[in-house]
C-alpha cells in the first residue's frame, strides 16, 4: 500500500538527520586523516645539518718535498652543528671544492671549474651536538690550478685570495630514534668569502674574523 502524505512527512526529518551524520562523520575522517598525515610529516621531514668554516679562512703551509714535487696544504676548520632534538644526522660522500669569485660555486662542471676539489671524511653528528674538525687539503700543480698554486707557493706565506667560495657536496641522511633512516638526499653547501692561503698567524687579514656560516 502507498505512504500516505503523513508518512512521507515524518520520515523525511530523519533522511536529513541521517544524512547530516554521515556529513559530520565525513568530515571528521577527513580531519583525522589530515592530523595523521601532518604528524607522519613532522616525524619524517628533513632536518638539515648547518656547516661553518672556523675564522672565515683556509690558511695554507709549504711543504719542499722536493724541487720537482712542491707541495701546499691547506688547513681547513669545519664545524657542523645538529640542532634537531630527536635525530642523529649523517653528511657522508662529501666532496669540497674551491671557488674563485669569478666562477659560480653552482658550476654543473665543478671539478673541472675549481681552483681544487678534495675529500671531506664522512660526518655523523648527535643531536643538540656539534663536530669541529680539520681537513688538510694537500694541493700540488696536478691538484689545483696551477696559476693558483705558483701564486701561493711562490708567495712563502705572503700571499692569499679573497672571496673564495667552498662547495661541499654530500648525502646528508636523517636518522629518526628507532634507527630508520627517514631521509637521504643529495645536499650542496655553500660558504662564501673565504680567505684562502697565506699565514694566519702572521697576517691581520686573519685576525679577529668571524666564522662564515654555509648554506644550502
Amino acid at each position: 500500500m502507498a505512504p500516505v502524505d503523513g508518512d512521507a512527512a515524518e520520515k523525511s526529518p530523519f533522511r536529513w538527520i541521517d544524512a547530516a551524520r554521515y556529513v559530520v562523520a565525513s568530515v571528521v575522517a577527513v580531519l583525522i586523516i589530515a592530523v595523521i598525515v601532518n604528524a607522519i610529516k613532522v616525524v619524517l621531514r628533513p632536518e638539515s645539518l648547518f656547516f661553518s668554516v672556523s675564522g672565515g679562512c683556509v690558511p695554507m703551509v709549504r711543504i719542499n718535498q722536493s724541487s720537482s714535487q712542491p707541495m701546499l696544504v691547506l688547513q681547513l676548520g669545519l664545524r657542523a652543528d645538529n640542532p634537531a632534538g630527536r635525530a642523529r644526522m649523517y653528511y657522508v660522500g662529501i666532496t669540497g671544492y674551491l671557488f674563485d669569485k669569478n666562477v659560480s660555486a653552482a658550476s654543473l662542471h665543478p671539478s673541472s671549474d675549481c681552483i681544487v676539489s678534495f675529500r671531506v671524511k664522512d660526518k655523523v653528528v648527535e643531536q643538540k651536538k656539534a663536530v669541529v674538525s680539520s681537513v688538510n687539503i694537500k694541493a700540488n700543480r696536478r691538484t689545483m690550478e696551477r696559476s693558483y698554486f705558483d701564486l701561493l707557493y711562490s708567495g712563502n706565506g705572503s700571499t692569499f685570495f679573497r672571496d673564495v667560495t667552498m662547495r661541499l657536496d654530500g648525502t646528508l641522511i636523517t636518522e629518526v630514534p628507532s634507527g630508520f633512516n627517514a631521509s637521504s638526499r643529495r645536499t650542496t653547501y655553500y660558504c662564501p668569502q673565504l680567505l684562502v692561503g697565506g699565514d694566519s698567524s702572521d697576517d691581520d687579514a686573519f685576525k679577529n674574523r668571524p666564522d662564515v656560516v654555509c648554506s644550502t
